[in-house]
């Protein structure tokens, strides 16, 4: 356990480590931005490349402000998923459950994935709402949607949303960032409810300007896994860390 004077050190000195994190993505997001002609007011700003703070946080501009924002996923399960806006003083807002701003209902439960998933430097939004059936049998989604960045701070939609297939059939548990593909684009593992007793881990590939794709059989074979609510498929953790770097 650590001792009162260790907890009064590492605090500040946490402190310090997320300033100085910040001040590195700004900075960097001002080279970028010089490098640009300067008559690009009025358009999106440009921000530097998303980086991870720490295992579960990623440190990215969300809403195309040229801010960074700072996205926080608990477990890499996508259930208890946050968002904190950044500021210009480089300070980041109050957490939002991003459950309470997709809108989710009495009942309901929110999945979430967040990625570049089109390798186009805008941050993406995968998100799944259900009501749980309470028995074996799965329910399908209220909302299941790709949501290309930038995102609206009010309730993360999108201008370019599309639905996706991943609550047609299946009761979605949990989403994570995978890395099946082998190349620059995200992926993303999808926990279901199968039915029948039956819980299962599937994949949607990405591509260049799609993003997640279609359900596919092949992939499911070779990628997905088949489990049971007691033992349950695993599901991928390190999903971030295949696609972006420590912002240290």
């Amino acid at each position: 356990m650590l001792s009162k004077r260790s907890r009064l050190i590492a605090a500040p000195v946490a402190a310090v480590a997320l300033t100085l994190t910040v001040a590195g993505y700004q900075a960097s997001a001002a080279g970028s931005s010089a490098s640009d002609d300067a008559g690009q007011s009025g358009k999106t700003a440009r921000a530097a490349a998303p980086c991870l703070s720490d295992a579960t946080t990623l440190v990215g501009d969300l809403d195309g402000d040229g801010r960074p924002d700072k996205i926080s996923n608990p477990g890499h399960t996508g259930t208890k998923m946050t968002v904190q806006w950044g500021a210009a003083d480089g300070s980041f807002g109050a957490k939002k459950a991003v459950r309470d701003l997709v809108g989710t209902r009495s009942g309901e439960v929110t999945t979430a994935a967040v990625a570049d998933f089109q390798k186009d430097g805008k941050l993406d939004l995968v998100v799944n709402i259900v009501k749980p059936s309470g028995v074996d049998d799965p329910n399908s989604a209220r909302v299941a949607q790709y949501r290309p960045g930038p995102l609206k701070r009010a309730d993360l939609s999108s201008a370019s949303a599309r639905k996706l297939d991943i609550g047609d059939t299946r009761e979605v548990k949990q989403l994570s960032v995978a890395n099946y593909g082998g190349d620059a684009y995200p992926d993303l593992a999808t926990l279901n409810n199968a039915g029948d007793g039956v819980w299962e881990r599937s994949v949607r590939l990405s591509k260049a300007s799609s993003g997640p794709g279609k359900y596919d059989y092949d992939l499911d074979q070779k990628y997905g896994e088949t489990g049971t609510p007691a033992e349950p498929p695993a599901m991928p953790t390190d999903g971030w860390k295949h696609f972006y770097k420590s912002c240290s």
